[in-house]
């Protein structure tokens, strides 16, 4: 099963521990996964890897069972899909801007190619990356750690970092220094 699926063993006892799936056992203790138990495996397994927490799976596994009636059942699964959806938006908006500041980043290594120099400040002071290193938000990965802060600005204020980015829900989620609580 964990093979089918591309995951361990651990993962699927894992998703059996939380009850997300209940497969049937021999006596001697051997798993028989129904057509049912892998399609529910599945899901579970593609939600997790976009970072669905279990415990929304669980969520959404046992709300209808928990629901004394369809009425109930059905908004309270709505819900839940009104979380994911804005979940999986911010998911999607952080993704474009990041294959965006791929392309970008990616042509500004490229103008490096031919260079004959050591790829630091000393032996390449002018170097295109260094220079537009504030233009790539990757590139802060991939750059000396070292590098002096930005001056500031005429107006007193530090450089700002890409806008569209500030406004994306992930960047305030991974940046407490917007203020933030999420």
């Amino acid at each position: 099963m964990a093979e089918l699926l591309g995951v361990t063993p651990r993962t699927i006892h894992y998703y059996e521990e939380e009850g997300l799936v209940t497969p049937k056992r021999t006596d001697k203790g051997t798993r028989f996964y129904s057509e049912f138990d892998v399609e529910r495996l599945e899901v579970c397994v593609r939600l997790a890897s976009i970072g669905t927490p279990v415990k929304k799976l669980r969520q959404l596994a046992l709300t209808r069972p928990a629901s004394a009636s369809g009425r109930e059942a059905s908004h309270a699964l709505a819900e839940v899909f009104d979380q994911m959806r804005r979940n999986i938006r911010s998911q999607l908006s952080l993704l474009r801007y990041l294959s965006t500041d791929l392309d970008k980043t990616e042509r500004l290594v490229r103008t490096c190619w031919e260079c004959p120099n050591r790829p630091n400040r000393t032996d390449c002071p002018d170097c295109p990356c260094e220079l537009e290193l504030d233009k790539g938000f990757l590139l802060h990965l991939t750059w000396d750690p070292d590098r002096p802060e930005p001056l500031p600005v005429a107006d007193g204020n530090q450089k700002r970092r890409d806008p569209e980015l500030q406004q994306s829900d992930a960047y305030v989620r991974i940046n407490p220094r917007r203020g933030s609580s999420r």
